[in-house]
């Protein structure tokens, strides 16, 4: 009987290691940007144009993200994808209007839906201003930025 409990001590205590290691691999986000399109609604020459453009300055907007909003998660979101938001809302891409473009949420502020292609100056410029914090790929300086919002 002792054997039995020395042996179920042991098991609890290395489970119990094992979670307080596994919690300390948690991130918390402060919010997140979405970028999401539809490849359905954006067939033919002229979609697949603005899909690439898209693309292009996707890859420029993920660098911002990484590199001046570190607790800001970008998740790409495509058609038949669900994501709750951290506003409490969901993202559905084929409810959404237009095909493509991003989203800016935070938890208990309104989301920001940007339309349509935003180059790495554009989407700077509006994360900034929606998670109130600079970023040197906005070239809109913070007092003017505070002034055109009065």
């Amino acid at each position: 009987m002792t054997k039995l409990l020395l042996v179920i001590t042991v098991i609890a205590a290395s489970v119990a290691t094992g979670f307080a290691q596994t919690k300390s691999k948690i991130r918390k986000t402060k919010g997140v940007a979405v970028a999401f399109f539809d490849e359905e609604r954006l067939q033919g020459p002229a979609g697949q144009a603005t899909l690439e453009t898209f693309d292009y300055f996707l890859n420029l907007n993920r660098e911002i993200v990484e590199r001046d909003f570190p607790d800001i998660e970008l998740r790409i979101l495509r058609r038949g994808e669900l994501l709750h938001l951290p506003d409490g809302t969901g993202l559905n891409v084929q409810t959404m209007q237009p095909a493509l473009g991003y989203v800016l949420s935070a938890p208990g502020k309104k989301r920001r839906v940007l339309t349509g292609v935003r180059s790495d100056a554009a989407f700077a410029c509006a994360a900034a201003a929606f998670f109130k914090r600079s970023s040197p790929a906005c070239p809109v300086s913070e007092s003017s930025m505070s002034r055109k919002s009065r």
